[in-house]
């Protein structure tokens, strides 16, 4: 990790959460010239306060087709030595398919999959006329293994894994890196909503990771451009072996929802959200 990132511009969609905050923190302290972008402006300004830097704040509501090309407009004309674009900002609302609103649903396919890949597109031509620069998107393990409840959320990142996939093919001979970052369940606002609102007890099987642990993770992506970085490696393992033989995750359901309903439940006394 060799490359100085000192004044050089970086993107942060979803950046007035759990995740987004962190990687805001660490880019922050690498000295880099950050842009925050996520729906609620005042989020925003409370978050930057920890910030050594003041950043640039734009507001966008990436499930807003019109927001979006916005944005993307706002960054190919003020922003063209945007060096690195961290595509964070996520959606996820458990449920069964024939519960959930229409427009729940196609809020995942948007916020998830179709945002992110707009953004890249725009920014894409300004790295290949550099030369350089890095697009990171944080995916989840869900995008590896899906699960009951989870269905668009798995669908939408499902896509944004195999959009990187190749991606990241086209971008490679142009020098610039492309990264999808596969966390584990996280410690943030979203995983408290799911712990109490029936998401996947599966989340809870493994060791949750903390948001810090997430934004080293698209540190190294920025830096590095690896395909698919994994947090934590471990739980990795577990899910891409079952991904390659689906049948197998039916009949070891109720014994990984034992698992899991026992570490929810930790997760929630620990967090005091009972």
């Amino acid at each position: 990790m060799a490359a100085d990132l000192t004044g050089r511009k970086a993107l942060i969609t979803g950046a007035a959460g759990g995740i987004g905050q962190a990687v805001a923190r660490l880019l922050d302290g690498h000295g880099m010239q950050l842009i925050l972008v996520d729906r609620d402006e005042t989020s925003i300004r409370s978050a930057s306060q920890a910030l050594l830097t003041p950043p640039e704040i734009m507001t966008c509501d990436l499930s807003d087709r019109e927001d979006v090309e916005r944005l993307c407009g706002s960054i190919r004309n003020n922003h063209p030595d945007l060096y690195a674009l961290v595509n964070n900002a996520g959606i996820g609302l458990p449920g069964p398919v024939d519960a959930l609103d229409m427009d729940v649903i196609d809020a995942h396919l948007e916020i998830n999959l179709r945002a992110p890949i707009r953004i890249m597109r725009a920014v894409a031509p300004l790295m290949t006329a550099r030369g350089d620069g890095a697009m990171v998107a944080t995916v989840s393990l869900g995008g590896v293994l899906a699960l009951k409840d989870s269905a668009p959320y798995s669908a939408s990142k499902f896509g944004l894994r195999g959009f990187l996939c190749g991606f990241h093919q086209e971008m490679h001979p142009k020098g610039v890196k492309v990264s999808g970052i596969y966390p584990a369940a996280v410690d943030t606002p979203m995983l408290h909503h799911e712990a109490m609102h029936g998401g996947s007890v599966l989340n809870f099987v493994d060791k949750v990771m903390t948001p810090e642990d997430v934004a080293q993770a698209i540190l190294r992506g920025i830096y590095t451009g690896k395909l698919e970085i994994y947090v934590p490696y471990s739980a990795s393992l577990t899910a891409r072996f079952v991904a390659a033989f689906p049948w197998m995750l039916r009949p070891l359901l109720p014994l990984l929802e034992k698992f899991g309903e026992a570490g929810r439940k930790k997760f929630v006394a620990k967090k005091g959200l009972g």
